[in-house]
This record gives structure tokens, C-alpha cells and sequence, in this order.
């Protein structure tokens, strides 16, 4: 019996051809659009946008006990993060603040940090437990792995067991610019919260860019390199990311617009061995073009730097922003560990209705 080649995943196939043979011109007029409708991500180092006290958000009194309240009904009927829904952690009052708060990460800056204070009051497991409450009410939570990772990830150094290069959150190094792929899925996540629970003595900042920024950057500096950006690329998968039919790489744009919003998908560690896997030479100027977006991307000028301390819970757009993190002392117990959550959103477009998608990706 034949075998059926494997194919690598076609991600946002429905995106017109048109789309991906954009000329300068008219990316340059869809960009002044995307900066018109989206003016709250135009955002560089020190502007007001992302001072202190419009990004950050604390837990009330009242929020900390109805998580109090959550967890010993979660106690006293045996439940586990792998078996818990939205109706056994109920945070009403926080429910409350959410608009406010989904407003932030879809028009304003991106991004915001709840302070939970919670860290030192919970052992880990509680900790992962109200880090995915939380993160529900930003939006579905969704898998990061498909026999493991089903509710989140362990962003911590994973020393020798991490034998896998794309795999950015196992490892104490720097992590350059990126985006979050969610390589089993046909979309990516809309949302990362990235919840502290411990914090290292030296290094680990996090870093946040704008795509709106760092793509005006680039048509100011080199605008006949706009075009590459917006073909598809092979980006390997991570190990863990990857359907046994399918072949290792998925397929995409690092920059598109959709409705005049500017989509970002980007890792230079996937779209370099990914072309090679996929038997694709990158061109001269395809390499010229990621050159200086990798340049452009690390630009203190452009970038939001902070160093998140235990229990703080960062969450950000992944659709329009990219983020890194600075080198970090190495090992598991001396080092950061932090709980990785993706989320899509319920509240913008088809949400997560099983029907209302399917008629946005397939076209009918």
C-alpha cells in the first residue's frame, strides 16, 4: 500500500494569493492604515504608552480571596490542572476588570503585568493552577504539546534534556526576538501569559517590540526589502510541535495584513533550518531582508525591557508584537521558571465557535 507524502501545514492558506505579491507601494499604504486603526502599538522605548502605571494591573483583596475560595474546592474534590474547567475556578471580580484589560492588549500597547503577589503563598502546583484561571479569562487556553504541555509549558533551563533548538523556552541563553508559532495549530495563539514563579539572581529581562514599529523601520531604511516579508516561509517546527503525518516545517508570512492589522510571525531559529528541511535556498535579498529584521527587532530604541519578579503574570498580543529574553544564571534551581500559557480569543472575530471558524478559514 502507498504511502501518502507527508506535506508540511499550509498556516492562514486562506490568506489571498494577492496578499503574499504586495509591491512597496501598497505596503506602504496598508501600513499607514494599520498605524491609523492601530495607533496604540506605535509605541518606542519611553513613550508614555508604556510607562509603569498603564501597564500594570494589581489583584484586589477580593480577587485574592475568591482564588482563595477556588482552591479549596479544588483540594477537597481531588481535582488536577489536566482536569479542571472554567466552572471549578470562578474569579468574578476579575471578570469585571477584564474589558479594561483585553482593551490593553488589543488596542493599546500589547501588553500588561498583573501583579498577583501570589508566589510565595503557593507550592507550584496552586501556582500553575491560578496562573490557568487567570489566563482563562484573557482566552482559551490551548495545548502546547500533544501527549504533554496540554494546559501549559515550563519556561525554565532545561540543561542537557533540551536537545532541540527551536525549542526556545528550555534553554538559559539569550532568546532573540519572537513570536510564539503554535506550530499544531492551523492559528496561532493570540495571547502569552508568562506567569514568574521564580525569578534569577542575575539576568532574564524580558523584552517586548512593536511589528508596527519595527516594520515602519524597516520601509524607512530599506523599503525595497518590504516584499520578502510578506512571502511564505518554512519555519521548522519544535520537536514537540510536529503531527506524526505531517512533514517537520509549516508555511507562512512573517508579516501580514489582515483588516489592515499587521500580523507578525517570526523565529530566525525555525525559518533558517526550515527553508534548508523544505529543500528551499533562501535568495540573496530574503537573506538581506532577515539580516535587518533581526537588526531592527533588538534596537534599544524600540524595545520595552523589564525583569518580572515572582508572581507577576505577563500578558501580551503574540498576533502584533514579538518578545526575547536576556541571558539568565543556568540550572533549575538557581534559575527563572516561569509558566507559559497560549490563549486564543474568544471576544474578537469567530472566537473559538467550532462553526463561525470554519467558515472564516476554509472560505465558505
Amino acid at each position: 500500500m502507498e504511502q501518502t507524502p507527508l506535506q508540511p501545514i499550509k498556516v492562514n492558506s486562506s490568506v489571498p494569493e494577492e496578499a503574499r505579491q504586495l509591491t512597496v507601494d501598497s505596503i506602504l499604504a496598508l501600513l499607514d492604515a494599520s498605524e491609523d486603526d492601530w495607533s496604540g502599538r506605535c509605541w518606542h522605548a519611553n513613550h508614555s504608552a508604556i510607562a509603569e502605571e498603564n501597564i500594570r494591573f494589581s489583584l484586589t483583596p477580593e480577587m485574592c480571596d475568591e482564588i482563595t475560595d477556588a482552591l479549596t474546592f479544588i483540594h477537597q474534590n481531588n481535582l488536577t490542572l489536566n482536569h479542571l474547567t472554567q466552572e471549578d475556578f470562578r474569579i468574578p471580580s476579575l471578570a469585571r476588570c477584564m474589558t479594561k484589560m483585553r482593551e490593553q492588549l488589543d488596542q493599546g500597547a500589547g501588553f500588561l503585568i498583573l501583579e498577583t503577589n501570589l508566589s510565595a503563598q503557593l507550592n507550584e502546583s496552586d501556582f500553575e493552577l491560578v496562573g490557568w484561571a487567570v489566563c482563562n479569562y484573557f482566552g482559551q487556553i490551548m495545548r502546547q504539546g500533544i501527549n504533554s504541555d496540554l494546559r501549559l509549558f515550563t519556561v525554565a533551563d532545561k540543561g542537557s534534556e533540551n536537545i532541540d533548538p527551536t525549542r526556545i523556552g528550555a534553554s538559559a541563553n539569550r532568546s532573540a526576538k519572537h513570536t510564539d508559532n503554535g506550530c499544531l495549530e492551523p492559528r496561532p495563539p493570540a495571547y502569552i501569559g508568562l506567569y514568574c514563579y521564580r525569578s534569577s539572581p542575575h539576568g532574564g529581562e524580558t523584552t517586548i517590540v512593536s511589528a508596527l514599529s519595527v516594520l515602519r523601520e524597516i520601509s524607512r531604511q530599506r523599503p525595497e526589502l518590504l516584499p520578502q516579508y510578506f512571502q511564505p516561509y518554512h519555519f521548522q517546527a519544535p520537536q514537540a510541535h510536529v503531527w506524526p503525518t505531517n512533514a517537520p516545517t509549516i508555511q507562512k508570512p512573517i508579516f501580514e495584513f489582515i483588516d489592515n492589522e499587521l500580523h507578525v510571525h517570526y523565529a530566525n531559529v525555525m525559518i533558517f533550518p526550515g527553508m534548508s528541511l523544505a529543500g528551499h535556498a533562501l535568495s540573496p535579498s530574503q537573506v538581506d531582508a532577515l539580516t535587518l529584521l533581526d537588526e531592527v527587532i533588538e534596537r534599544p530604541n524600540l524595545n520595552f525591557q523589564t525583569l518580572l519578579k515572582p508572581g507577576d503574570l505577563l500578558v501580551m498580543n503574540n498576533l502584533a508584537f514579538l518578545h526575547g529574553r536576556e541571558a539568565f544564571d543556568p540550572g533549575q534551581v538557581s534559575g527563572r521558571t516561569l509558566k507559559r500559557y497560549w490563549m486564543w480569543r474568544r471576544h474578537i472575530g469567530p472566537g473559538t465557535d467550532p462553526v463561525l471558524l470554519d467558515l472564516a478559514e476554509f472560505g465558505y
